[in-house]
């Protein structure tokens, strides 16, 4: 069969697009989002995605629930939407950054994109690893963090390779909200009092 553009949807350039990454306002088919929005979220919403639209911070991603368990006629259907998890120390990078990209929109509000050096994430972690001593190791242990969050699309690599500059993405925004944030922040809070009660412990013995 040949595909003409009689049969192909006038949107589907903004399907495929979501069904591989975030959708940014600096995309091309971003306008494609917007004029076509109802009929996108639609067709998705047939094949158990959510779109998830917001104009103002200039994103758009999909997201696919789990089935109600209390629906018994409830379709599981394959999972499409991959969730890769963090580690302890990726989350709290992420934690810092959204709360740092909070601190630069009340600031510089009339600036739309966050960037941070490689230096300078690697300069918010530093105050939460405790092995300091061997600071090959150290940077090394924070590369592979950075990288991580990379992987995730929080950040993303921005100019020249050598210059290892990164733009925070707002996606972040989403996928951390308000009190996703406070949530996760008590969480650490908690990790790091259990660590620093394991390091009193050893300490008496």
């Amino acid at each position: 069969m040949t595909l003409t553009s009689d049969v192909i949807l006038p949107y589907a350039p903004a399907i495929l697009k979501l069904l591989r990454d975030v959708l940014y306002a600096e995309d091309k088919e971003w306008e494609l989002l917007l004029s076509y929005h109802t009929a996108v979220a639609h067709y998705f919403a047939q094949i158990g995605l959510l779109l998830h639209l917001d104009e103002a911070e200039g994103f758009a991603y999909l997201s696919q629930p789990d089935p109600d368990p209390d629906d018994p006629e409830a379709t599981t259907l394959p999972r499409l939407v991959s969730r890769l998890p963090l580690t302890y120390e990726a989350t709290l990078l992420a934690v810092l950054l959204r709360e740092a990209l909070q601190q630069f929109d009340a600031n510089r509000p009339d600036e739309s994109r966050f960037i941070l050096s490689r230096a300078e994430m690697q300069e918010m972690l530093m105050l939460f690893f405790s092995e300091q001593n061997d600071m090959t190791r150290l940077l090394k242990k924070m590369d592979s963090v950075i990288n991580q969050v990379e992987r995730v699309g929080f950040v993303k690599r921005v100019g020249k390779k050598e210059a290892e500059s990164y733009e925070v993405k707002r996606i972040i925004k989403a996928k951390i909200s308000a009190d996703k944030l406070v949530e996760i922040r008590d969480e650490l809070a908690s990790h790091l009092d259990d660590g620093d009660a394991e390091e009193d412990a050893d300490a008496d013995t």
